[in-house]
Order: C-alpha cells, then sequence, then structure tokens
C-alpha cells in the first residue's frame, strides 16, 4: 500500500510535466532504442531457445517416440520463431545503419510483438491435444507486456490479438469443457494481471524518464545559475578592482594619488619591520602653468599635464619607488634604498626631459617651453612623521629653485641633527 501511494504520488508530482516531456520527440526516440535494444536480447535469447526446442523435436521425430505428437507442426512453429526472430534482427540492424527511419521501426517492434504474442497463442492451442495447459502463452504474454514499453494504444494490439486468438482457438482443441472452463477462468485472470502489471511498468519509466529530464533541467537551470553568478563575481570583483585602481589612480594623469601614496609608504615599512630606511623626495612643480593655461585653455593644460606625468612615470623602476600627482601642477617622487647622487641625477634627468617635451609656453619668463623647478631630499625615516618632515623639506627645496630663477634641481642630504650639505645645477 505504502508502494503504490508513492507511485501516484509521483504521478501527481509530475502531472504536470508529464506531457510535455512525453509527447515530445526526445521520449519517443528514447522509448524506441528502449525497446530495440531490448528487443535484440530478447530476439536473440529465443533463437536459442527454439534451437534447443527444435533439435530436441527433431530427434524425437527421427526416433519416433510418440506417435500421437504432431512433430511436423512444433517443427514448423519452431522455425517460424527463429525466422522472425532472424528478421527483427535484421530490421534493427537496418534501423542502426538508418535505412529505416524511426517512424517505420516503431511499427515493425508493434508487428514483431503481436506476431511473437499470437505465435504463443498458436502453440498452446496445439498443447491442448497433449498437455491441456496455457503456460506458452503465459510466459509469452508476461514475457512480452513487460520487456517492451509502449503506450496502451499501441500495447493493445498485440494484447488483443494474441489473447483473440486463443480464446477463439480454445474451443476447438480443447475437447473438454470442464478444462476449457478453467483455461478461461484462469486466462480471465491472469490477462487482467499481466495487463496491470505492463502498465504499472510503462508509467513508472515513464515517470522515471520526466523525473530525469526534470533533475537534469535543474541541474542545467542550476548550472546556469552558477555560470551566471560566476560571471556576474567576475564582474563585481573587475569592477571592485577597477574602483580600487580608481580610488588610488589620479583620473587626468594616471599617476597614483595622494591615497595610493599613504598605503604605499606603510607596505614599505611593515615589508622592513618599521626599522629606519633611507628614504628620497623629489618635489616638483610645472614653472608658470598658470600663464600656460591662461594661454592655451585648461583642456590644452590637462593635455599637458598628461605629457608631463608620463615623463614622471618612467623615473619608477622598482617597488620601492612611487611617483605621485600631488595637487594641480604639483608632483612628488619618492624612493627608498638609493643614494642622494642617484636622487639627484634623477631629478636633473627628468627636468631636461620635460624641456625636451618642447610644449610651448609664451607666459615664460625664462625659457620659451614649459619647464619645471624641483626640490630633492635625502634622509633617514623611521615613521611616517620623519616621510612628512622629508616632504616638508623637500617642498621648502623646490620653493628655493623657484625663487632662485626656476628649472632647476636644489638638493640637500636631511637628518635629525641638521647636517646639511648643498649642491646646485
Amino acid at each position: 500500500m505504502k508502494g503504490l501511494n508513492t507511485y501516484f504520488l509521483r504521478k501527481g508530482i509530475l502531472s504536470e510535466s508529464r506531457n510535455e516531456y512525453l509527447s515530445g520527440k526526445d521520449f519517443e526516440e528514447e522509448q524506441l532504442s528502449h525497446n530495440v535494444l531490448r528487443g535484440k536480447l530478447m530476439a536473440i535469447v529465443t533463437i536459442a531457445f527454439e534451437v534447443i526446442f527444435f533439435s530436441i523435436a527433431f530427434i524425437s521425430c527421427l526416433l519416433n517416440t510418440n506417435d500421437s505428437f504432431a512433430f511436423n507442426a512444433y517443427l514448423f512453429m519452431y522455425l517460424l520463431m527463429i525466422s522472425l526472430n532472424l528478421i527483427f534482427l535484421l530490421l534493427i540492424r537496418f534501423y542502426y545503419l538508418k535505412y529505416i527511419s524511426p517512424s517505420v521501426m516503431n511499427a515493425v517492434v508493434v508487428v514483431y510483438l503481436t506476431l511473437v504474442m499470437t505465435w504463443g497463442s498458436v502453440i498452446s492451442l496445439m498443447d491442448q491435444r497433449m498437455y491441456a495447459q496455457l503456460i506458452t502463452f503465459m510466459i509469452n504474454m508476461a514475457v512480452s507486456l513487460i520487456i517492451y514499453l509502449l503506450n496502451t494504444k499501441k500495447m493493445l494490439i498485440p494484447f488483443l490479438i494474441s489473447t483473440a486468438v486463443l480464446a477463439i482457438g480454445l474451443p476447438f482443441f480443447q475437447p473438454s469443457s470442464d478444462i476449457l472452463i478453467g483455461h478461461y477462468v484462469n486466462l480471465s485472470v491472469f490477462i487482467v494481471v499481466f495487463w496491470i502489471a505492463s502498465r504499472i511498468v510503462y508509467h513508472n519509466y515513464c515517470d522515471n524518464y520526466v523525473i530525469k529530464k526534470l533533475m537534469d533541467q535543474s541541474e542545467l537551470r542550476l548550472k546556469n545559475e552558477m555560470e551566471e553568478k560566476k560571471f556576474i563575481n567576475e564582474k563585481l570583483a573587475e569592477a571592485n578592482e577597477q574602483l580600487k585602481k580608481m580610488a588610488l589612480m589620479d583620473e587626468l594623469t594616471g599617476l597614483p594619488n595622494r591615497r595610493s601614496y599613504g598605503e604605499f609608504i606603510e607596505t614599505m615599512f611593515l615589508n622592513n619591520n618599521n626599522s629606519s630606511l633611507t628614504a628620497s623626495v623629489i618635489m616638483m612643480d610645472i614653472d608658470f602653468f598658470k600663464q600656460y593655461n591662461d594661454t592655451y585653455g585648461h583642456d590644452k593644460g590637462d593635455l599637458a599635464l598628461v605629457d608631463i606625468a608620463g615623463q614622471i612615470y618612467s623615473m619608477v623602476e622598482d617597488p620601492e619607488q612611487i611617483a605621485v600627482r600631488w595637487g594641480g601642477e604639483e608632483f612628488i617622487y619618492m624612493a627608498f634604498n638609493k643614494s642622494q647622487d642617484y636622487i639627484y641625477k634623477l631629478a636633473d634627468s627628468l627636468r631636461i626631459k620635460i624641456m625636451e617635451l618642447k610644449i610651448p609656453n609664451p607666459g615664460s619668463s625664462v625659457y620659451p617651453f614649459i619647464t619645471i623647478s624641483m626640490g630633492v631630499c635625502t634622509g633617514h625615516a623611521a615613521s611616517r612623521e620623519d616621510i612628512n618632515t622629508l616632504i616638508k623639506y623637500a617642498d621648502k627645496l623646490l620653493y628655493q629653485a623657484k625663487d632662485g630663477g626656476r628649472n632647476r634641481v636644489i638638493g640637500e642630504l636631511f637628518d635629525n641633527k641638521k647636517q646639511q650639505t648643498k649642491s646646485e645645477r
């Protein structure tokens, strides 16, 4: 009772999807493939048994073991069944080779099953003379109805024809009225049981097919959702990375901004266990940039800033260096573990490269093209406060460079004891 309730529960759950899946071409093809595969196996087994029965009957006929037994009739029936199954196997071969369409093969299965079940009815009629039993028909029908999966309309064809042949033929082959009545009673019971069994097997097959399709659909939907979520997460990660870059970069020049500079300083001290480091700062400012903007406008000014920023960025050669747009036309270059002489030469090289850009600046009183002034400071730093002190001192040197005529670099070595060595170019 529990199993029956489970069956109807499954059927109820699938009722909305059954018609959609079971009326599709995929179901017909899978059902046909199932019937052909099982039919092929059944045909091979049947041929093997019929060869055995034929051999026994043939030997018995030669030995004339029973004068009343219709050997010739049985031999003919065995040969007929062997031939029928050989033809069926040949048609299956043609189907696999695409010589037969699925619709034709479906018809072949129904015809083959009808002939096989009717053959069982005829054999049972022949058995009435000696055995007075229906065992061949019963076995034949039970195996056929369970092995093959056909809908009710298709299954009714072999079922009704084979049953009708047996039911109509019994009075002509069984003279005993008592045995005949017993046959009809048993036949009625077995036919009902076999039919119900075949329908349960078929509907369970249909339910399993629908469940499989629903599971495949759910897995596909889940896979698509996972891929979609993965795609969204990747896009979000890209967007977050882009936002992070935007938050750390100057939008116009593409150089790191002050926030990026702060993270750079923290990383440097963290990687060096907050020990004292040699730090160098180049504070730079574009000469007469206000006059340039007044002459050419801010759009041209932005383009000039981008070109100059590119030259400044080229100074960065390793992770211990950074070039930052400090604000407006001011930039900072910072490096760790570099000598004062190296930094000073680097700054002066940049000054020359800016001049070589040859960006016209009629408003400049020192040079017909855009120039840059720089203050360079190198010293020891053990904290963020020491870095800020170096920046302030470099800024002071920058203003000295501007007051001294612009387009120049002023650099000093700085320490806590205020011991300084000047160099100027």
